[in-house]
């Protein structure tokens, strides 16, 4: 069993007619949050993957989580694809609570320590204007799963600039921080979050 929380949302970011970006994590059953997400809200998500080391495998990957009625679109190829998602109005799904490249990323504030976080989704969203929201599944104890989603607002960034990416970056990941606050049981903290770190 699936229920949501805020899904009223969905539709407000829709009726803004500028696309809509999803930015959530490795947290629950991620995978089943984006497969179902075209049956319980009537969208369908295009989903950034990173593309496998085998070929064979991707693709099967891919074409289960395409099932649903969701568009994979690898991540490489992916930025005119996104711009031109978003311009037709559609929802971007972005995964983005791993460490990023230090050299293509913004540092922020994460749990205290100053780490490589990926700025893509606070560009897009400055960019194009779209609404940028966070969405996640919690499982809970009666093991069912609740979806919930929260808008991100960043209407005091005018600009596209360096100083509003880092800022609306930061904000993202507070975001993920308090969410994992609330059951860090859930969240995949095996893989290296805190790799890349600067001294604070």
């Amino acid at each position: 069993m699936i229920d949501s929380i805020n899904d009223q949302l969905i539709t407000e970011a829709r009726l803004k007619n500028k696309g809509t970006i999803y930015v959530s994590m490795h947290y629950s059953n991620w995978e089943l949050l984006a497969f179902a997400f075209p049956l319980l809200f009537g969208q369908k998500v295009n989903v950034i993957t990173k593309i496998q080391a085998s070929k064979g495998l991707n693709n099967i990957i891919n074409e289960y989580r395409e099932l649903s009625g969701n568009e994979m679109i690898e991540s490489g190829l992916s930025l005119k694809k996104i711009f031109e998602k978003l311009k037709k109005n559609e929802i971007v799904g972005i995964l983005a609570d791993q460490s990023a490249h230090p050299d293509y990323s913004v540092y922020v504030n994460f749990f205290g320590k100053s780490v490589a976080a990926f700025s893509g989704p606070a560009k897009f969203a400055l960019k194009q204007k779209a609404e940028l929201m966070s969405g996640y599944i919690s499982r809970n104890i009666n093991c069912g799963y609740t979806c919930k989603f929260e808008k991100i607002n960043y209407d005091d960034l005018k600009d596209y600039n360096e100083e509003n990416v880092k800022i609306l970056t930061q904000r993202i990941q507070s975001v993920f921080e308090k969410i994992i606050r609330e059951s860090p049981a859930q969240w995949l903290w095996f893989h290296k979050r805190f790799k890349h770190m600067k001294n604070v």
